[in-house]
């Protein structure tokens, strides 16, 4: 089986990050979208407790065929980094991986831990978003290259909205948006 693995920190999950997942399965990149929420952010940003997170991402996939939300990062003592994650997963697995990066992430990703091991040891689905270039990164071995079109929409965006006290309808899924003003997250 075909595995595309999308992690992150989801703080929040938000319209873009579906379209992401729903578009990957749509043109049948893989069989099956694990999407892998991390503990700590390891650069160090703020993150809504993981609970949260997680019951966000729920509740905006449900209903999605041929996911899997995996808390192996969640679970994890101290700081956990992404190559961790994936020879875990293939030593636990006889899936074929592969991970799916949008080309923003693409002018961080030296920051890394490791970045240069993750990149022997998987092949990347990137899809474009608007206004970040495709950056060429050497040894990265890209599997598939999709164009997502739609609105730039960031975490930090609708974090940012919440607090100022303006809408997050159109950013997030509707049960995701009452879910954040119910528990007054990102306040």
């Amino acid at each position: 089986m075909k595995v595309g693995i999308f992690g992150g920190s989801f703080n929040p999950i938000h319209i873009m990050h579906v379209s992401l997942i729903k578009e990957v399965l749509k043109r049948k990149l893989v069989d099956e979208v694990w999407i892998v929420p991390c503990k700590k952010h390891p650069l160090q940003k703020h993150l809504a407790d993981s609970k949260d997170r997680m019951r966000m991402i729920k509740l905006a996939l449900r209903g999605i065929k041929h996911i899997r939300i995996n808390n192996f990062e969640i679970k994890q003592k101290g700081k956990n980094y992404t190559i961790k994650t994936i020879k875990a997963f293939k030593k636990k697995y006889k899936h074929k991986f592969y991970y799916i990066i949008g080309s923003d992430i693409l002018y961080e990703i030296k920051k890394w831990h490791n970045y240069k091991g993750l990149l022997k040891n998987i092949e990347f689905i990137v899809l474009k978003r608007k206004g970040y270039l495709v950056l060429k990164i050497k040894d990265m071995k890209i599997y598939s290259f999709t164009n997502l079109g739609g609105r730039n929409i960031s975490s930090t965006l609708i974090r940012e909205r919440v607090k100022q006290g303006k809408s997050i309808n159109k950013l997030v899924p509707k049960k995701v948006a009452e879910y954040i003003y119910k528990k007054r997250l990102y306040g």
